[in-house]
């Protein structure tokens, strides 16, 4: 996607209760640049460098540290990680994100692309929160193949019946028309696995996990990842959780969170 050339501000940035009684004039600055700067994508979260934001500013790596710190932990509408060197404008989305469907796809794009996970968690819930209904049709909507149809219903009911029984399972509400969620399972489709290998391997991962440390991973994104022929052909017992701790974070590495 071409970068864009400029970046609007909301007038509402300047009557904002928060900006007008809170923030001081350092603060604004700072502000305005994380919103504006050349770094910036579609969805508010990108890579900067605490020493490109210094020679930027013209602040001294000190000053923005602070800087950071402070919306951080007392304005709590930024995030960084220092690892992944990833700035999270939080309300972002309110301002730059509309409902129609073109947006859709590269939204979805750029969210894949998070290496955070913490951030691509949060993410991905604002996303499946938009206040809009979208139609996956895979082709044209008057088109005459009756195949090409059928598998986009039979796609759309294995997805359902995939979903309701992790749902049940968990007693959870992840919802059939997440796009991540669709994208995974779609792929595992595609390389020929049945609805009965979804099911062996939410129950494999569910007996493994469930009640440890390794629970949080219970979720579409993991479950259906790159490592489901590893969840479904693994032993139905395993003494050390260490080892799943170990495959979640080289799945995590492969695809970029």
């Amino acid at each position: 996607m071409k970068m864009a050339l400029y970046r609007s501000v909301h007038m509402s940035f300047w009557t904002d209760t928060k900006v007008a009684d809170q923030f001081t004039p350092e603060d604004k600055y700072f502000m305005l640049y994380c919103l504006t700067n050349p770094y910036t994508n579609l969805i508010g979260c990108y890579e900067i460098s605490i020493k490109q934001m210094s020679y930027d500013l013209g602040y001294s790596k000190d000053s923005v540290e602070n800087l950071l710190k402070r919306f951080i932990e007392v304005h709590k509408i930024l995030d960084y990680d220092n690892e992944t060197k990833e700035l999270f404008i939080k309300h972002w989305f309110k301002y730059n994100w509309t409902t129609s469907p073109k947006l859709d796809k590269p939204l979805i794009n750029d969210i894949e692309k998070i290496k955070t996970e913490r951030f691509k968690a949060e993410l991905i819930d604002i996303y499946n929160s938009r206040d809009t209904v979208s139609i996956p049709y895979t082709y044209p909507m008057d088109t005459t193949d009756t195949d090409t149809v059928s598998d986009t219903v039979s796609n759309s009911d294995t997805i359902t019946e995939i979903i309701n029984y992790l749902n049940l399972k968990l007693n959870s509400n992840y919802r059939t028309k997440n796009k991540v969620t669709q994208k995974h399972i779609k792929a595992r489709l595609e390389e020929g696995f049945t609805i009965d290998d979804f099911k062996t391997v939410i129950d494999k991962q569910y007996d493994k996990w469930i009640g440890t440390d390794m629970q949080q991973y219970l979720r579409p994104e993991t479950l259906f990842g790159t490592k489901f022929e590893s969840y479904l052909n693994s032993l139905n017992k395993v003494e050390n959780n260490n080892l799943d701790f170990v495959e979640v974070a080289r799945e995590m590495e492969e695809n970029g969170w």
